[in-house]
């Protein structure tokens, strides 16, 4: 069995978040004395700078509360993230985390220095650069925002380790494995690295902000706050979102990192292999949460006639720069992995897309500082199964 937490917390206050994440860690049966004298890394959701109320990144009390449990029990922390098109100092400091690393005395590595994991057991991905101090930490902490993601149906613990990868190396590998299936694949064969690679097991902890989350066309600017008050906890990255996509609302079936997880037998291969334990989910579930709009899982247009260029436009949404909002800062263009954006050509002040190369990874929509990318939705979407 594979405990997984739920804890109720409902406001970003030092002594509830210090009991509400004491408590899970209890529940999954952390002893906090395994702290003392580890490097432990801890890694938050840095999407991009962005102002707190915002939901985009880990909350900054959040992560001062697991950090200061582990400094308490003889821990050294580390915070280890790479977000893709701004540098972790720049986040920091909007995000309001510059005075907690400065109080508790967290490293920030900045040198930039790479690691290399290998996965024996990989389905598609085997060898992966990552940020070099989570291969040097003990332990590593997880600690991702609970979000809707056009992509990949939430980003929670599985989608969080991916900030692991370097900057705009991301984008490289959304073009080795576009859609949703595909990026699945490999978002697993990473944690399955991260898990029991080269690097030698190691114990991976996954505590979820779900204090206040992110719903709508997340896990951007595009996304609405929403408060869900939970703390959530397990050892298994698979077991934890789907707990979190119950709390949800959403059937797990739909997402592909979690059925992959599951197949994979990934720390548990079915849902009553799960030990849930704290609040009653039941009472806590939240109503009406709103995901995030998407295209048709790409199994069904991998194949003929529908993998042809021209019906993939018309049975998939596809991102479209507003004008009103757009501020030509072209970031879109510069993490575009499929190099299917352009400048503006004249005709309208938006960058020009090209979506016989769009790859439908939504990168674009996620990264926009102003939400100026929507999702306009294919002529005949409608009458795919899953629309």
């Amino acid at each position: 069995m594979v405990q997984v937490s739920l804890v109720k917390c409902t406001e970003y206050h030092t002594d509830l978040l210090e009991d509400a994440i004491g408590q899970s860690l209890a529940n999954i049966g952390f002893p906090l004395k395994d702290f003392e004298n580890k490097n432990v890394a801890l890694k938050p959701n840095f999407l991009m700078t962005s102002a707190v109320d915002k939901a985009i990144i880990t909350h900054p009390a959040f992560f001062r509360a697991v950090a200061r449990i582990v400094r308490d029990h003889g821990g050294r922390v580390v915070l280890v993230e790479s977000p893709a098109m701004e540098s972790v100092k720049r986040v920091m400091k909007k995000g309001e985390y510059v005075p907690i690393v400065e109080e508790l005395d967290v490293t920030v590595p900045s040198n930039g220095r790479k690691g290399v994991i290998l996965n024996p057991n990989d389905r598609r991905f085997k060898r992966f650069e990552v940020l070099g101090p989570v291969v040097d930490a003990d332990i590593i902490i997880n600690l991702p925002k609970l979000k809707t993601h056009g992509l990949t149906t939430i980003t929670c613990a599985v989608k969080n380790l991916f900030g692991l990868i370097p900057g705009l190396e991301k984008s490289r590998w959304h073009m080795k494995a576009p859609g949703k299936e595909a990026f699945a694949e490999l978002l697993l064969d990473l944690n399955e690295a991260l898990m029991y690679g080269s690097s030698g097991p190691k114990p991976i902890l996954h505590l979820v902000d779900a204090v206040v989350g992110q719903e709508g066309n997340g896990p951007g600017p595009s996304g609405t706050p929403r408060k869900i008050g939970a703390v959530l906890a397990s050892t298994s990255p698979v077991a934890v979102d789907l707990v979190a996509a119950d709390l949800l609302g959403f059937d797990y079936r739909a997402i592909p990192s979690v059925v992959g997880g599951l197949e994979r037998n990934l720390g548990l291969s079915s849902p009553a292999e799960i030990d849930r334990v704290g609040e009653d989910i039941n009472r806590m579930r939240v109503d009406h949460f709103k995901p995030a709009r998407h295209s048709i899982s790409t199994a069904t247009y991998d194949r003929w006639p529908f993998n042809r260029k021209g019906f993939r436009n018309l049975l998939t949404s596809k991102p479209v720069p507003q004008e009103e909002k757009c501020t030509l800062c072209y970031q879109c263009k510069a993490i575009c992995p499929a190099g299917a954006i352009e400048k503006a050509d004249g005709s309208k002040n938006v960058p020009r897309y090209d979506y016989d190369k769009c790859i439908r990874c939504y990168c674009c929509m996620e990264i926009c500082p102003e939400a100026a990318v929507d999702l306009k939705s294919g002529a005949l979407e409608w009458m795919m199964p899953g629309s």
